[in-house]
Protein backbone atom coordinates (compact mmCIF):
# COMPACT_ATOMS: atom_id res chain seq x y z
CA UNK A 1 0.00 0.00 0.00
CA UNK A 2 2.00 3.25 -1.15
CA UNK A 3 2.40 5.69 1.57
CA UNK A 4 0.37 9.13 2.02
CA UNK A 5 2.16 12.12 1.29
CA UNK A 6 1.96 14.80 3.53
CA UNK A 7 1.74 18.43 1.42
CA UNK A 8 2.57 20.88 4.52
CA UNK A 9 4.49 23.34 4.01
CA UNK A 10 6.86 23.56 6.65
CA UNK A 11 9.15 20.67 8.09
CA UNK A 12 7.42 19.13 11.24
CA UNK A 13 9.11 20.99 14.25
CA UNK A 14 11.24 17.80 15.53
CA UNK A 15 12.81 16.51 12.23
CA UNK A 16 13.72 20.45 11.60
CA UNK A 17 15.51 20.27 14.90
CA UNK A 18 16.97 17.54 14.11
CA UNK A 19 18.18 18.50 11.08
CA UNK A 20 19.45 22.05 12.77
CA UNK A 21 21.29 20.38 15.31
CA UNK A 22 23.09 17.81 13.42
CA UNK A 23 23.78 20.44 11.05
CA UNK A 24 25.11 22.48 13.87
CA UNK A 25 27.57 19.62 15.59
CA UNK A 26 29.45 19.87 11.92
CA UNK A 27 29.23 23.41 11.55
CA UNK A 28 30.64 24.29 14.96
CA UNK A 29 33.77 21.21 14.69
CA UNK A 30 32.16 18.81 16.71
CA UNK A 31 31.41 16.03 14.52
CA UNK A 32 33.40 14.96 11.36
CA UNK A 33 31.81 16.01 7.71
CA UNK A 34 31.48 12.53 6.37
CA UNK A 35 29.90 11.71 9.49
CA UNK A 36 27.28 14.75 9.33
CA UNK A 37 26.12 13.93 5.39
CA UNK A 38 25.82 9.84 6.31
CA UNK A 39 23.31 11.27 9.20
CA UNK A 40 21.98 13.93 7.31
CA UNK A 41 21.29 11.40 4.42
CA UNK A 42 19.54 8.76 6.56
CA UNK A 43 17.05 11.64 8.16
CA UNK A 44 16.35 12.16 4.45
CA UNK A 45 15.69 8.75 3.92
CA UNK A 46 13.54 8.42 6.44
CA UNK A 47 11.52 11.41 5.43
CA UNK A 48 11.08 10.16 2.14
CA UNK A 49 9.56 6.54 3.50
CA UNK A 50 7.46 8.44 6.21
CA UNK A 51 6.22 10.65 2.53
CA UNK A 52 6.51 14.00 4.78
CA UNK A 53 8.04 15.95 1.82
CA UNK A 54 8.70 19.02 3.42
CA UNK A 55 10.92 17.52 5.89
CA UNK A 56 12.62 15.64 3.25
CA UNK A 57 13.21 18.65 1.17
CA UNK A 58 14.92 20.06 4.55
CA UNK A 59 16.94 17.50 4.69
CA UNK A 60 18.17 17.34 1.03
CA UNK A 61 18.74 21.71 1.66
CA UNK A 62 21.27 20.66 4.55
CA UNK A 63 22.71 17.96 2.26
CA UNK A 64 23.90 20.50 -0.38
CA UNK A 65 25.13 22.89 2.08
CA UNK A 66 27.41 19.88 3.19
CA UNK A 67 28.65 19.10 -0.22
CA UNK A 68 29.15 22.18 -0.87
CA UNK A 69 31.91 23.05 1.53
CA UNK A 70 33.32 19.42 1.02
CA UNK A 71 33.61 20.81 -2.33
CA UNK A 72 31.62 18.50 -4.22
CA UNK A 73 29.85 20.91 -5.95
CA UNK A 74 27.98 18.10 -8.62
CA UNK A 75 26.42 17.08 -5.75
CA UNK A 76 25.26 20.02 -3.89
CA UNK A 77 24.08 21.39 -6.97
CA UNK A 78 21.27 17.94 -7.17
CA UNK A 79 20.25 18.50 -3.47
CA UNK A 80 19.87 22.19 -3.86
CA UNK A 81 17.72 21.63 -6.93
CA UNK A 82 15.54 18.60 -5.56
CA UNK A 83 14.95 20.54 -2.34
CA UNK A 84 13.90 23.56 -4.78
CA UNK A 85 11.76 20.74 -6.75
CA UNK A 86 10.21 19.74 -3.45
CA UNK A 87 9.57 22.89 -1.55
CA UNK A 88 7.56 24.14 -5.06
CA UNK A 89 5.40 21.30 -4.49
CA UNK A 90 4.32 22.04 -0.97
CA UNK A 91 4.41 25.59 -2.39
CA UNK A 92 6.94 27.42 0.40
CA UNK A 93 8.22 30.17 -1.26
CA UNK A 94 10.83 31.46 1.86
CA UNK A 95 12.55 27.96 1.40
CA UNK A 96 12.56 28.01 -2.39
CA UNK A 97 14.24 31.58 -2.63
CA UNK A 98 16.97 30.06 0.34
CA UNK A 99 17.41 27.44 -2.44
CA UNK A 100 17.54 29.83 -5.01
CA UNK A 101 20.10 31.64 -2.60
CA UNK A 102 22.30 28.26 -2.38
CA UNK A 103 22.37 27.27 -6.05
CA UNK A 104 23.91 30.63 -6.63
CA UNK A 105 26.17 30.19 -4.04
CA UNK A 106 27.50 27.08 -5.70
CA UNK A 107 27.39 28.40 -9.49
CA UNK A 108 29.35 31.14 -7.74
CA UNK A 109 31.74 28.45 -6.59
CA UNK A 110 32.10 26.93 -10.12
CA UNK A 111 32.79 30.29 -11.93
CA UNK A 112 29.32 29.97 -13.92
CA UNK A 113 28.30 33.68 -12.52
CA UNK A 114 25.47 34.48 -15.27
CA UNK A 115 23.37 31.55 -13.58
CA UNK A 116 24.65 32.30 -10.55
CA UNK A 117 23.21 35.91 -11.22
CA UNK A 118 20.01 34.90 -11.84
CA UNK A 119 19.70 32.75 -8.99
CA UNK A 120 20.96 35.81 -6.69
CA UNK A 121 18.31 38.39 -8.10
CA UNK A 122 15.24 35.47 -8.69
CA UNK A 123 16.39 34.73 -4.39
CA UNK A 124 16.20 38.61 -3.80
CA UNK A 125 13.13 39.69 -5.57
CA UNK A 126 10.87 36.82 -3.80
CA UNK A 127 12.95 37.58 -0.16
CA UNK A 128 11.77 41.19 -0.94
CA UNK A 129 8.68 40.51 -1.54
CA UNK A 130 8.09 38.53 1.67
CA UNK A 131 9.39 41.24 3.64
CA UNK A 132 12.55 38.78 5.03
CA UNK A 133 14.95 40.95 6.01
CA UNK A 134 17.75 37.86 6.31
CA UNK A 135 17.07 36.77 3.25
CA UNK A 136 16.56 39.58 1.02
CA UNK A 137 20.33 41.08 3.28
CA UNK A 138 22.27 37.33 2.68
CA UNK A 139 20.95 37.68 -1.14
CA UNK A 140 22.19 41.43 -1.66
CA UNK A 141 25.47 40.24 0.61
CA UNK A 142 26.18 36.95 -2.09
CA UNK A 143 25.14 39.18 -5.17
CA UNK A 144 27.82 41.73 -3.98
CA UNK A 145 30.65 39.25 -3.82
CA UNK A 146 29.82 37.78 -6.70
CA UNK A 147 30.54 41.11 -8.51
CA UNK A 148 33.45 41.45 -6.61
CA UNK A 149 34.79 38.10 -8.19
CA UNK A 150 34.10 39.92 -12.03
CA UNK A 151 35.95 42.69 -10.67
CA UNK A 152 32.64 45.36 -11.01
CA UNK A 153 33.92 47.26 -8.05
CA UNK A 154 31.11 49.49 -8.29
CA UNK A 155 28.18 47.19 -8.58
CA UNK A 156 29.82 45.28 -5.65
CA UNK A 157 30.12 48.47 -3.39
CA UNK A 158 26.41 49.29 -3.93
CA UNK A 159 25.13 45.79 -3.14
CA UNK A 160 27.55 45.39 0.07
CA UNK A 161 26.64 49.05 1.76
CA UNK A 162 23.09 48.50 1.17
CA UNK A 163 23.68 44.86 2.70
CA UNK A 164 25.37 46.60 5.53
CA UNK A 165 22.65 48.91 6.19
CA UNK A 166 20.14 46.69 6.60
CA UNK A 167 21.53 43.86 9.02
CA UNK A 168 21.85 46.95 11.29
CA UNK A 169 17.95 46.31 11.23
CA UNK A 170 18.03 42.95 12.26
CA UNK A 171 17.74 42.32 16.51
CA UNK A 172 21.28 42.18 18.32
CA UNK A 173 19.72 38.77 19.58
CA UNK A 174 18.70 37.39 16.07
CA UNK A 175 20.96 34.14 15.48
CA UNK A 176 21.78 35.00 11.91
CA UNK A 177 23.11 39.09 12.42
CA UNK A 178 26.94 38.13 13.80
CA UNK A 179 27.32 35.49 10.88
CA UNK A 180 25.89 37.70 8.28
CA UNK A 181 27.43 40.76 9.65
CA UNK A 182 30.77 39.11 9.95
CA UNK A 183 30.41 38.18 6.10
CA UNK A 184 29.59 41.46 5.16
CA UNK A 185 32.60 43.40 7.00
CA UNK A 186 34.96 40.96 5.62
CA UNK A 187 33.53 41.14 2.40
CA UNK A 188 33.71 45.20 2.73
CA UNK A 189 37.48 45.09 4.00
CA UNK A 190 38.40 42.87 0.45
CA UNK A 191 36.58 45.43 -1.69
CA UNK A 192 38.41 48.53 0.00
CA UNK A 193 41.49 46.41 -0.52
CA UNK A 194 40.70 46.81 -4.88
CA UNK A 195 39.70 50.33 -4.03
CA UNK A 196 42.76 51.04 -2.47
CA UNK A 197 41.28 52.45 0.60
CA UNK A 198 43.45 50.10 2.85
CA UNK A 199 42.35 51.95 6.08
CA UNK A 200 38.66 50.95 6.18
CA UNK A 201 40.00 48.09 4.59
CA UNK A 202 41.88 47.34 8.08
CA UNK A 203 38.83 48.64 10.29
CA UNK A 204 36.36 45.97 8.15
CA UNK A 205 38.75 43.47 8.48
CA UNK A 206 39.08 44.30 12.74
CA UNK A 207 34.70 44.46 12.72
CA UNK A 208 34.67 41.14 11.16
CA UNK A 209 37.78 39.63 13.08
CA UNK A 210 35.99 40.63 16.55
CA UNK A 211 32.45 39.36 15.62
CA UNK A 212 34.50 36.04 15.15
CA UNK A 213 36.30 36.33 18.29
CA UNK A 214 32.68 36.42 20.30
CA UNK A 215 30.88 33.52 18.42
CA UNK A 216 34.04 31.07 18.16
CA UNK A 217 32.36 29.78 15.07
CA UNK A 218 34.86 27.83 12.64
CA UNK A 219 33.03 29.45 9.75
CA UNK A 220 33.50 33.36 11.16
CA UNK A 221 37.01 32.54 12.40
CA UNK A 222 38.12 31.18 8.99
CA UNK A 223 36.78 34.25 7.14
CA UNK A 224 37.65 36.60 9.42
CA UNK A 225 41.15 35.60 9.87
CA UNK A 226 41.62 35.28 5.87
CA UNK A 227 40.34 39.00 5.55
CA UNK A 228 42.78 40.19 8.11
CA UNK A 229 45.38 38.52 6.33
CA UNK A 230 44.85 39.76 2.97
CA UNK A 231 44.46 43.49 4.61
CA UNK A 232 47.29 42.52 6.47
CA UNK A 233 49.40 41.86 2.90
CA UNK A 234 48.06 44.63 1.00
CA UNK A 235 48.94 47.33 3.66
CA UNK A 236 52.39 45.77 3.79
CA UNK A 237 52.71 46.17 -0.03
CA UNK A 238 51.89 49.61 0.33
CA UNK A 239 53.77 50.70 2.97
CA UNK A 240 57.04 48.84 1.34
CA UNK A 241 58.03 47.74 4.48
CA UNK A 242 59.18 44.07 5.47
CA UNK A 243 58.46 44.02 9.32
CA UNK A 244 56.81 40.97 10.18
CA UNK A 245 55.62 41.93 13.86
CA UNK A 246 51.92 41.68 13.01
CA UNK A 247 52.76 39.29 9.85
CA UNK A 248 49.74 38.06 8.00
CA UNK A 249 51.19 34.15 7.86
CA UNK A 250 49.94 33.39 11.23
CA UNK A 251 46.35 34.74 9.99
CA UNK A 252 46.15 32.76 7.01
CA UNK A 253 47.35 29.68 9.35
CA UNK A 254 44.51 30.39 11.98
CA UNK A 255 41.74 30.38 8.86
CA UNK A 256 43.07 27.28 7.81
CA UNK A 257 43.10 25.56 10.97
CA UNK A 258 39.71 26.87 11.11
CA UNK A 259 38.34 25.80 7.85
CA UNK A 260 40.07 22.00 8.12
CA UNK A 261 38.26 21.79 11.46
CA UNK A 262 34.92 21.18 9.77
CA UNK A 263 36.29 19.74 6.40
CA UNK A 264 35.76 22.82 4.31
CA UNK A 265 38.36 22.08 1.48
CA UNK A 266 36.78 24.42 -1.24
CA UNK A 267 38.10 26.91 1.60
CA UNK A 268 41.11 25.89 2.72
CA UNK A 269 42.19 25.82 -1.22
CA UNK A 270 41.51 29.56 -1.63
CA UNK A 271 43.10 30.54 1.80
CA UNK A 272 46.10 28.79 0.43
CA UNK A 273 45.70 30.58 -2.68
CA UNK A 274 45.59 33.80 -1.04
CA UNK A 275 48.86 32.63 1.65
CA UNK A 276 50.53 31.93 -1.93
CA UNK A 277 49.89 35.55 -3.19
CA UNK A 278 51.03 36.85 0.22
CA UNK A 279 53.96 35.22 0.44
CA UNK A 280 54.82 36.37 -3.40
CA UNK A 281 54.54 39.80 -2.72
CA UNK A 282 56.67 39.55 0.18
CA UNK A 283 59.61 37.93 -1.88
CA UNK A 284 58.80 34.07 -0.39
CA UNK A 285 58.31 32.85 -4.14
CA UNK A 286 59.35 28.85 -3.36
CA UNK A 287 57.07 28.69 -0.44
CA UNK A 288 54.42 30.35 -2.45
CA UNK A 289 54.72 28.20 -5.37
CA UNK A 290 54.30 25.52 -3.75
CA UNK A 291 51.04 26.42 -2.01
CA UNK A 292 49.64 27.37 -5.19
CA UNK A 293 50.46 24.62 -6.87
CA UNK A 294 48.68 22.32 -3.96
CA UNK A 295 45.76 24.81 -4.26
CA UNK A 296 44.96 24.22 -8.24
CA UNK A 297 45.11 21.48 -7.40
CA UNK A 298 42.72 21.04 -5.07
CA UNK A 299 40.14 23.80 -7.03
CA UNK A 300 40.74 21.81 -10.19
CA UNK A 301 39.74 18.21 -7.93
CA UNK A 302 36.69 19.98 -7.03
CA UNK A 303 35.60 21.52 -10.33
CA UNK A 304 36.44 25.46 -8.78
CA UNK A 305 36.40 27.04 -12.36
CA UNK A 306 37.21 30.48 -11.48
CA UNK A 307 39.46 29.86 -8.74
CA UNK A 308 41.77 27.17 -10.60
CA UNK A 309 41.98 29.90 -13.51
CA UNK A 310 42.82 32.62 -11.07
CA UNK A 311 45.49 30.44 -9.11
CA UNK A 312 46.62 29.24 -12.93
CA UNK A 313 47.36 33.12 -14.15
CA UNK A 314 48.97 33.89 -10.47
CA UNK A 315 51.24 30.88 -11.02
CA UNK A 316 52.35 31.70 -14.62
CA UNK A 317 52.90 35.28 -13.70
CA UNK A 318 55.29 33.73 -10.52
CA UNK A 319 57.33 31.88 -13.07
Amino acid sequence: MPVSRSLDPEPTPEFDVRCTDLHQSWAEGYKPLDEAIDEMTALRTEAAVEGIVANQARAETFLGIMYGYQGNLANSIQYFERARALFTQVGNLKRIATCDLNLGETYRYKGDFNRARQYFERAYETHKELKDLIGETTALCNRGQMFLSLGDLDSAAKDLILAADMVKQLPEENANRNTLSCEISRSLALLYIEQGRLDEALFEAQAAFAIASRTQSPFDVGYANRAMGQVLTAVHESSGESDDSDSPDSYFQRANEAFRDINAEGEVARTMFEHATSLALRGRRIMAAKKLHLAIVIFTRLGMTDDAAKAAEAQREML
